[in-house]
């Protein structure tokens, strides 16, 4: 019997000991469920301040901004919400790091620790791809816009190009921020945009070939004829109405017809009548 008591006596005393650990436990449950409600409620705020301050930034470049090649310049909305989920994790993350700390789970504060030390490294390798974005998309109009003013074609293609690599630089860039290696990659984007560019080369100057021969023939029949002379290119024969930088413009049996300067160097140029400057 004495046993029997005995052994009803530690149970009693292991329970209430189990309660009260329970009973000194709940303030601290229930002040992390608290901070965890909190932290959901301020990073929803977070991340609709991040979005709505977006849309009032794109209002004022709007207002602003509305000629010349910075009138694009905008914050895109899916740039936006991305950005603003991330704030949303980020604050979660922190709230989530304070309510295992109040609840004294220790082992797990302690690995989230490590990742809110880390935050800021990635925050700011984020915020380097997030501002090469917005310049590459400058750059992709700023070029665009000066190739399309200087008359030369393709103008959306060199735009993109120049897009494309500020956007690869600025991501080589920010991964590197965050502590990656990134040697590999950069021999990889060094050997690809060498490539393109070696490729772009080839294609323009085979393109500008005959754009150059039309600039030297232009050249040397600016000395030889004047308008109003009649002149024969090969088969091809008319009256001069007009000199370009890169043809001949002449008045044939056909109409008007304009024939590129390079035959100047490729068939026989023959003035069959002087100019009215001529004697």
């Amino acid at each position: 019997m004495d046993g029997i008591s005995t052994l009803l006596a530690d149970l009693s005393k292991a329970a209430n000991d189990v309660l009260v650990n329970v009973l000194t436990y709940i303030p601290n449950l229930i002040g992390a469920v608290i901070l965890l409600l909190l932290g959901w409620a301020f990073a929803r705020l977070v991340r609709a301040g991040i979005v709505r301050g977006g849309d009032a930034a794109n209002r004022l470049l709007d207002r602003f901004l509305t000629a010349g090649s910075w009138a694009s310049m905008r914050l895109s909305s899916r740039i936006l919400v991305l950005v603003g989920n991330a704030a949303f994790w980020v604050v979660i993350l922190f709230f989530i790091t304070a309510a295992t700390e109040t609840a004294h789970l220790n082992a797990f504060s302690s690995w989230l620790d490590s990742i809110v030390a880390y935050l800021p490294t990635l925050v700011a390798g984020a915020l380097i791809v997030l501002v090469g974005y917005l310049v590459s998309a400058l750059i992709r109009d700023l070029v665009a816009a000066t190739i399309s003013s200087a008359g030369l074609g393709q103008s959306g293609l060199f735009g993109a190009m120049a897009q494309g690599v500020t956007f690869l630089t600025a991501i080589v860039i920010g991964i590197d921020q965050i502590g990656v290696d990134v040697t590999f990659l950069v021999t990889v984007v060094a050997i690809a945009f060498a490539a393109v560019l070696g490729s772009l080369s080839l294609a323009f100057g085979l393109g500008a070939r005959i754009f150059v021969s039309n600039l030297i023939g232009a050249h040397y029949l600016q000395q030889e004829l004047q308008p109003g002379q009649i002149a024969r290119f090969g088969s091809v024969e008319g009256k001069v109405l007009e000199l370009t930088p890169t043809s001949v413009v002449l008045a044939t049996q056909e109409g008007r017809m304009s024939v590129p300067a390079k035959v100047f160097n490729e068939e026989i140029t023959i003035v069959v009548t002087p100019g009215d400057d001529d004697d």
